[in-house]
């Protein structure tokens, strides 16, 4: 990996190739001034490359001289290998550099620690083409062409117990006469004893199988196409789920489906998603709907039910009981979704009324239960879900975080999309912000990271107190009296790509503390119902939408997660996804999921006092007890030594 040496800081920091140089700057904590969100056009975070080579666009913020002598900005230059900068007193947004730790990005789970953590994940697909050729009858063998192509796939492919729909028996005479004798059969294997023929095409259409992977959140859906012949993802794509105009969290959702007709357009909402993005791709791609053999789908207890036309109603009051855990392979379009009679959505099971498919998937992906350690995993979204556990037990629990990490509540709040404030460092002597977008181009909003981000440097840099509220003393006309309170302008009107500005509220910084409270009191529980200590956890393997930035450092800062070493952290990214792709293309990964639905144990913590006082403690930065983070207390004296020198 390239290093990068930030002078006169005197701090190196690896960073992957063609890494951006604003970001990596903030990566190691170097102060730079930088307001446009990193399209280049406030020209403020000017550096000079003194030795190495980096790749710079050319702008029209810097003179040919600047340019003669080294200077970049840092937001449009690129590493493309070992590099010395300089960051110029101009660039700088206080008075001297400080002294940083430098921050090493997050170890993400790549594909083949994955491969090394899921063992068997090649084994055939759940459902698949197979191709046969058989003898043409005459009179001397007039057998029916089922029965042929059955025999051929008993001997061909070991299969046992072989039946058909009725769909695939009317295909198959003009199927296999097309196919001179020769032809292919979707196939969905039960078990490991039935499989069921869902359809026939004639000739050897192999070479073209595909399944659409569906993570179902409640706030947004992602899809990805996996090609069945390769194994390989052909592409991806994410939207709003469309039931957000119906809520924004499970419950308002229940709510909405309990009325008349809600159900049925709640699940409209939810399969024209699906149908929009799975559609989309498989246009993009030149692939046919006749070639989509399976959809693999991971949600949310309340998601799935919706996405099949179940109500979830009793989900909502005590005791809290869906109207199904594990539900039967269906037609996909008999629930909205594009595809042919031989086209099936299957679903992941779901544990209890507030864990879902998309958690069983998410474990199942991180290797989980082939584990010997013990490992904590944390979804982090609109409902925080919680496992504990490995090889031996798996204990879980499920606690409303709400949508604010995935930017719902918060002013400016939005998606992890092109124009989201990623990455936010603000400078503790002038309170001047420094960030940075996804797309590098002028800030639209905030989304989950850089609102974890923004709230720990505002919390660090003494901005606001352990309360969340600001601290009106501070001298910086960014601190202001807005509409519902006071608030921070993060981007000013001119240098945003709305025309106003990005401002954090302190009713977003509550929305936020109460998100992380829920997830740290989730975490606790888990912890003492298994009589241990959170010491006692060896890796925390972090789902959802938060990315390969997220600070560790900030988000303990918060209390979110407990003072574990970095090194104890591994990020997955869209869990769920992943999951629903291992299912779909390995049949034992699927049978995998019902097995890990089965032997998770469950805690309510709507009935549990303990979460009750732990969540009431943790509604402080970064909690009330201070002893339980002894490294952000350390950090917060350092800071406050800094200002006093």
């Amino acid at each position: 990996m390239p290093k990068v040496t930030f002078m006169p800081d005197s701090v190196t920091i690896d960073v992957a190739q063609n890494e951006n140089l604003l970001r990596a700057a903030m990566m190691a904590d170097v102060r730079v001034t930088a307001s446009c969100g990193g399209d280049g056009t406030c020209g403020k975070c000017r550096m000079v490359v003194e030795r190495g080579s980096v790749k710079a666009k050319p702008s029209a913020r810097l003179t040919e001289a600047q340019v003669a002598e080294g200077y970049v900005l840092g937001c449009t230059a690129e590493v493309t290998g070992d590099v010395v900068v300089r960051i110029p007193p101009e660039s700088r947004p206080g008075s001297a550099p400080r002294a940083r730790s430098v921050r090493i990005p997050n170890p993400v789970i790549s594909t083949d620690e994955q491969a090394e953590r899921v063992p068997d994940k090649r084994a055939h697909p759940p459902v698949s083409k197979r191709f046969v050729k058989v003898s043409e009858p005459d009179h001397a063998d007039n057998a029916s062409d089922l029965s042929r192509v059955k025999t051929a796939l008993r001997r061909a492919y070991h299969l046992k117990d072989v039946e058909v729909t009725i769909e695939a028996a009317r295909e198959l005479p003009s199927a296999i006469r097309e196919g001179g004798w020769s032809v292919t059969a979707t196939i969905m294997e039960i078990n490991a004893h039935k499989c069921l023929i869902t359809g026939f095409q004639p000739g050897d259409t192999t070479g073209r199988q595909f399944a659409v992977a569906v993570d179902i959140g409640t706030t947004t859906i992602e899809v990805a196409i996996v090609d069945l012949a390769s194994r390989e993802t052909v592409a991806q794509a994410t939207e709003y789920n469309a039931q957000v105009d119906r809520g924004e969290d499970v419950i308002t959702r229940i709510i909405a489906s309990t009325r008349p007709g809600g159900l049925e357009e709640l699940q409209h909402l939810v399969s024209r998603t699906v149908s929009h993005l799975a559609t989309s791709l498989l246009e993009e791609h030149r692939i046919d709907i006749e070639d989509v053999v399976v959809y693999i789908a991971a949600g949310n207890t309340v998601m799935t039910h919706l996405l099949l036309d179940i109500t979830p109603e009793a989900i909502r009051t005590s005791p809290y009981v869906p109207a199904a855990t594990a539900f039967p392979p269906i037609e996909a379009r008999s629930v909205g979704l594009p595809g042919t009679h031989s086209t099936y959505l299957i679903t992941m099971p779901c544990p209890a009324s507030w864990l879902g498919g998309d958690i069983v998937a998410g474990v199942v992906a991180a290797g989980i239960p082939w584990s010997d350690k013990l490992t904590l995993f944390v979804d982090v979204g609109t409902n925080g879900e919680i496992v504990l556990g490995g090889k031996d037990f798996l204990v879980a629990c499920s606690c409303s975080a709400g949508p604010a990490f995935e930017g719902g509540g918060i002013t400016h709040g939005m998606r992890a999309a092109e124009g989201a404030v990623e990455l936010v460092r603000i400078d503790p002597d002038t309170f001047e912000p420094m960030i940075i977008t996804i797309g590098n181009v002028k800030p639209l909003g905030i989304c989950g990271s850089g609102l974890i981000d923004g709230v720990s440097e505002l919390f660090l840099s003494g901005a606001i107190d352990r309360s969340g509220k600001f601290t009106t003393d501070t001298g910086s006309a960014r601190i202001r009296r807005g509409e519902h309170g006071h608030e921070y302008v993060l981007v000013h009107a001119e240098e945003s790509g709305t025309g106003g500005d990005i401002v954090l509220t302190e009713t977003d910084i509550e929305n936020l503390m109460r998100a992380k409270a829920a997830i740290f009191a989730g975490i606790n529980v888990l912890v003492e119902s298994l009589d241990l200590t959170l010491d006692a956890i060896e890796e925390i393997v972090v789902a959802g939408g938060f990315g390969h930035y997220l600070d560790l450092e900030r988000v303990m800062a918060l209390g979110m997660f407990p003072e574990l070493p970095t090194e104890h952290f591994a990020f997955l990214g869209n869990s769920s996804l992943s999951g629903a792709r291992l299912a779909a293309a390995s049949r034992k990964m699927l049978e995998k999921t019902s097995r890990v639905a089965e032997a998770m144990t469950y805690l309510e913590l709507s009935v549990n006092a303990g979460f009750m006082e732990m969540y009431t403690s943790s509604l402080f930065l970064p909690h009330t007890d201070l002893s339980l983070f002894p490294k952000t207390e350390e950090l917060l004296a350092s800071r406050l030594a800094e200002k006093v020198t």
